[in-house]
């Protein structure tokens, strides 16, 4: 095939995608001589070309469903990844856009890198089985997994150590009890010849929600951006960092040790749901999205070091809102939805991903200036699912900015920790529950307090969030709410039960799940003593959850006690209240477990 066929392929002038509506870039990178960013824009299905120098987007490549993209050592090859259930890695040149190869890549692939001598290209996937490794090194040259590793949930982000010798991956969310005392995201660092893990190190507790890590360019330490959730509180008010503070948790990369989290927010405004991190190539500033806000900030490194060795008490230093004040600087960005950045010599990009534009944000001396936005297209006007989305992740919303709705609900999900949202009564917190399908199964709430979700939500802004907003406003989050689908679930074989699993709906009925948890979301919506409660306040009657896309929510219970499905079914079922499940063999449990967590 002829090139100019190739280039009529895949580069797709700007007009072949006029009825596109969003573009939605949600991953950056900068081309080595600086003159092109290459932007993943994930509702599109393409990578969009801006040419840096005449501040005008070019061609794009089509790559259905891309999500993140990292360029080769030598700059001429492109590796997105893309997909859900069915993943996979596409290889392309970076200068005519030609597909060169694709890999299959498992469950919704994340987080590439590409090894310094550009053999090895590393992935994980967010989504897996619990017994599956979810950390890969392919061989480039043949296209075969070289070796995997297994992380503890939703690896989402990771960094290789500058001598190449080490893989530091870090989790999305953490797997455990949430009624213990600290809950707490992990990181690993394995051995990246052979994905060993070397050590495992833990964030501090409330860190949850983790989105994004960089290396400083001397490759001495990681920087992780994440919330600090203060889970040991009644939600009483928002103001002063009380329910959720921004962190950026910094790690030794060279001892292969936690070093502080310093937070990011003002004392009286917050910083919210921090998204993707960088430094610029002096390692002089640390460069932080804001999602919520809307905003970069830009850290001075020395200084946070120099506060940090200083510091009476270390700490303390994650509970200090003036920690770093004077060390950094907000810019406002031009659009919404900061969640990818990138730094080509004295130059910030970030790619905004409701706006469908990239803002440009030049480095000085004495720090950053003004931000610049360019549009990647035309603008399209946003639909009410779209605004719902937007003001979903919007901490503008919110009493001081602190924080939004996707706070505790990343991804409209759960945030895997107990709130004591004073919904019924002060004292007695209870377990995150994903958003999925909430609008079709009411009522809402663990309790059930709540009689269907559109209260919910009006409800959360009232007394989450300390405002109030316009009623289209709220209807536009009910819109984008019913409008989340549920993943496919990894436990699913090419979109299938599997034989275990079709035994385990056998189990399903035996047991009597099937008497409370049916119909399409299996749930009857009724509130049921299963011998899980009291509470601390009494209450002993909980809703019948939905299970739908249950293998992706744990911990379970009304308090989350059970970190996984066997615990629900098996140590925190003595009576057989919660399900027939005494009399169930090994096999039998095995299979239902199957079963459930392939929904």
């Amino acid at each position: 095939m002829k090139p100019v066929i190739l280039l009529m392929l895949f580069c797709l002038p700007l007009f072949c995608l006029a009825d596109q509506k969003y573009l939605s870039p949600s991953g950056v990178a900068v081309s080595n001589d600086g003159k092109h960013l290459f932007l993943a824009c994930e509702t599109a299905g393409v990578i969009q070309v801006f040419d840096v120098e005449n501040e005008t987007p070019t061609v794009r490549y089509a790559v259905p469903e891309v999500r993140e993209l990292v360029l080769s050592g030598d700059g001429s090859r492109l590796y997105a990844v893309a997909g859900g259930a069915s993943g996979r890695i596409v290889e392309l040149d970076a200068d005519s856009g030609e597909v060169l190869r694709s890999f299959p890549a498992g469950h919704t692939p994340v987080a590439p890198i590409v090894s310094p001598d550009g053999r090895t290209l590393y992935y994980c996937n967010r989504f897996s089985r619990t017994e599956q490794p979810d950390v890969h090194a392919l061989d480039l040259a043949t296209g075969k997994i070289l070796a995997s590793g297994k992380a503890i949930r939703e690896p989402v982000t990771m960094q290789l150590s500058r001598d190449g010798k080490y893989l530091w991956v870090v989790n999305h969310l953490p797997l455990m009890a949430a009624d213990d005392a600290r809950i707490f995201a992990s990181l690993h660092v394995f051995d990246s010849a052979t994905l060993t893990e070397v050590k495992k190190l833990d964030l501090p507790g409330g860190s949850v929600s983790i989105r994004d890590s960089a290396m400083s360019r001397d490759g001495r330490y990681l920087f992780v951006t994440h919330m600090v959730g203060r889970f040991n509180v009644p939600t009483t008010h928002v103001d002063r960092g009380w329910m959720n503070t921004s962190g950026l948790s910094i790690f030794d990369m060279s001892k292969k040790e936690y070093v502080n989290t310093v937070l990011l927010d003002d004392v009286m405004r917050g910083a919210p749901n921090p998204w993707a991190v960088t430094v610029t190539g002096d390692d002089a500033w640390l460069c932080v999205t804001l999602a919520g806000t809307h905003e970069v900030m830009f850290v001075n490194v020395e200084d946070m070091f120099a506060r940090i060795a200083r510091a009476a008490a270390p700490s303390e230093i994650i509970n200090n809102l003036a920690f770093l004040h004077g060390a950094k600087t907000r810019v406002k960005l031009e659009g919404q939805g900061a969640r990818a950045i990138a730094t080509h010599g004295s130059y910030v990009y970030v790619p905004m991903y409701y706006s469908d534009a990239v803002n440009v944000i030049e480095m000085w001396e004495d720090g950053p200036g003004g931000a610049v936005a360019h549009a990647l297209q035309d603008p399209v006007a946003p639909d009410l699912i779209r605004r719902g989305d937007m003001a979903f992740n919007d901490a503008g919303l919110c009493f001081q900015n602190w924080q939004s709705c996707a706070s505790c609900h990343p991804d409209a999900r759960a945030d895997s920790a107990n709130w004591d949202l004073l919904n019924d009564g002060v004292g007695n917190p209870k377990n995150t529950r994903s958003l999925v399908f909430s609008h079709e199964t009411p009522p809402v709430m663990i309790t059930g307090i709540r009689p269907k979700a559109e209260v919910a939500v009006r409800a959360g802004f009232r007394f989450i969030q300390f405002t109030e907003v316009p009623d289209e406003t709220v209807a536009s989050v009910d819109a984008y709410l019913r409008s989340v689908a549920p993943v496919s679930s990894p436990w699913l074989v090419d979109g299938k039960l599997s034989p275990a699993a079709l035994s385990g709906r056998r189990v399903f009925a035996k047991a009597q799940c099937i008497t409370c948890h049916h119909g399409p979301f299996y749930t009857d919506g009724k509130l049921y003593d299963v011998g899980i409660g009291p509470d601390e306040l009494g209450i002993e009657k909980f809703v019948t959850p939905p299970l739908r896309e249950v293998w992706r929510t744990a911990p379970y219970l009304f308090d989350g006690r059970a970190v996984t499905m066997r615990d629900v079914l098996t140590t925190y079922n003595p009576e057989d209240r919660h399900g027939i499940t005494s009399n169930l063999s090994e096999q039998e449990i095995a299979d239902l477990i199957e079963y459930i967590l392939s929904l």
